[in-house]
């Protein structure tokens, strides 16, 4: 299909157009970013700040559910392009065409101390490639089955994608190179004992020789970033018995549990805590405003026989109990967390409605008009209900006997219904259209 070709004048107005909507949305967005700042700014409202982790202070680890694929990834949630990379063809169908978030789970998070983000991205670097070496150099444990026989192409597929075990080794072997190598005591062979000596012990002897031909060999140099530093790490597992695959782990390892996901969202949580605390502060001040009720009504004029000095005195010592109970009680943190999630939804109320903005102290006006604080009054006296006397032996015979002489009426009155019912069918059928002629004028049909 040709394409046809735009006149220079088309072009130039396409472009001119182009140009003035892309100011047009500039200015569109810095308005609405400063009307968003403007509102925050007059209900107080404060952006909380988390500081994001150092690029490579976190390695997340996935695995899949089926097939055991290892997936290293710097960031928490998987991204499709990167961890498809890591994925090799070992076979038809052995990539997906995309990730599907069910069959993939984490496996571990690996974390390094602050400032330690290049460590953590040369740790990822050697992680993936010894990965890689794990997926081209295979022996027989994957060429072969548990019998000696050939795998076919199709097991031997599922075999090398089965990199669960390895990166676990990996991940050790790794980390170990980031501890601080230990001090050798290296007893030089003319100053070690001889079989002859009195002394020796072979297992020393050997101890020593060992030692000095360690300090011969020269630590192995894979250009990790950090190596010997003595760096401390932190693996938080799905599973703890994962790390069990590996034979040893370095001093400087730290193992750990990974936290359980919240089954709610934090402002639900917050909410009941702060609703457990709003109870217990309700509590302890009802119980010291019953204190002082008793003592006024064991002695009602106890007040009046103390000094001006001793009922300041006392006062005084009413309001600090009463602040050691807000303070117990976070009294002022849960204030302060009400009133920014009710500034939050009053200025996005604001924001649709396009109302002037408030001053501050229609703002306080307005919190404690929406969210009005809760007062503590001393509790009222409770009033003695009246409780029922028991029934005399002859008021119960008489009430028996009342309820046999109606049930007696009422039996008879039903007899003789029936009987009349059955001598004169006019009279039934009159009353039963009487009936349903008063249902139909009070609508109960």
């Amino acid at each position: 299909m040709k394409i046809p070709k735009l006149p220079a004048g088309e072009i130039a107005r396409r472009a001119v157009q182009a140009k003035e909507s892309i100011e047009v949305s500039t200015k569109a967005r810095a308005a609405a970013i400063a009307s968003e700042k403007a509102l925050h700014d007059a209900f107080g409202i404060r952006k909380k700040t988390t500081p994001r982790p150092e690029h490579g202070q976190q390695i997340f680890v996935f695995n899949h559910l089926q097939r055991n694929h290892v997936v290293y990834s710097l960031t928490r949630a998987m991204k499709n392009n990167a961890a498809l990379a890591q994925l090799p063809f070992n076979g038809k169908k052995s990539v997906p065409a995309a990730l599907r978030k069910d069959l993939w789970h984490p496996f571990a998070q690996i974390k390094f101390p602050v400032g330690a983000g290049p460590i953590g991205l040369s740790v990822f670097q050697k992680l993936r490639e010894y990965r890689r070496r794990h997926e081209l150099e295979w022996g027989d444990e994957v060429r072969l089955d548990d019998e000696g026989n050939a795998r076919k192409k199709k097991d031997r597929g599922k075999a090398i994608c089965d990199q669960k075990a390895n990166s676990v080794a990996d991940i050790a072997t790794v980390l170990s190179m980031l501890a601080a190598p230990k001090p050798l005591n290296v007893v030089k062979k003319k100053d070690a004992l001889k079989r002859h000596q009195e002394g020796f012990d072979p297992e020393v002897a050997a101890a020593q020789k060992a030692d000095r031909i360690r300090a011969q060999i020269k630590p192995l140099n894979i250009g990790l970033i950090g190596a010997d530093s003595g760096t401390k790490v932190e693996i938080l597992w799905n599973d703890l018995h994962d790390a069990e695959f590996a034979e040893k782990w370095g001093e400087n390892v730290e193992h750990s549990l990974m936290p359980a996901p919240p089954h709610q969202s934090k402002r639900w949580a917050l909410r009941k805590e702060h609703a457990i605390l709003r109870a217990g502060e309700k509590a302890a001040k009802r119980e010291l405003a019953e204190e002082e009720q008793q003592r006024d009504e064991a002695d009602p004029e106890w007040r009046s026989k103390l000094t001006a000095e001793d009922l300041e005195a006392l006062e005084q010592e009413k309001a600090e109990k009463i602040k050691a109970i807000e303070k117990e009680f976070k009294a002022v943190e849960r204030n302060n967390a009400l009133k920014a999630e009710w500034a939050e939804e009053k200025a996005a109320k604001y924001a649709r409605t396009g109302k002037p903005l408030p001053s501050p102290s229609e703002v306080e006006r307005l919190f404690q008009e929406d969210v009005p604080m809760v007062t503590y009054r001393a509790p009222k006296p409770a009033v003695a209900k009246h409780q029922p006397q028991p029934l005399t032996p002859e008021e119960k015979a008489a009430r028996e006997l009342d309820r046999q002489v109606r049930r007696q009426l009422y039996e008879k009155r039903m007899a003789e219904q029936a009987e009349r019912k059955v001598n004169d069918p006019e009279w039934y059928e009159k009353v039963k259209a009487e009936g349903l002629k008063r249902k139909a004028e009070k609508n109960l049909l």
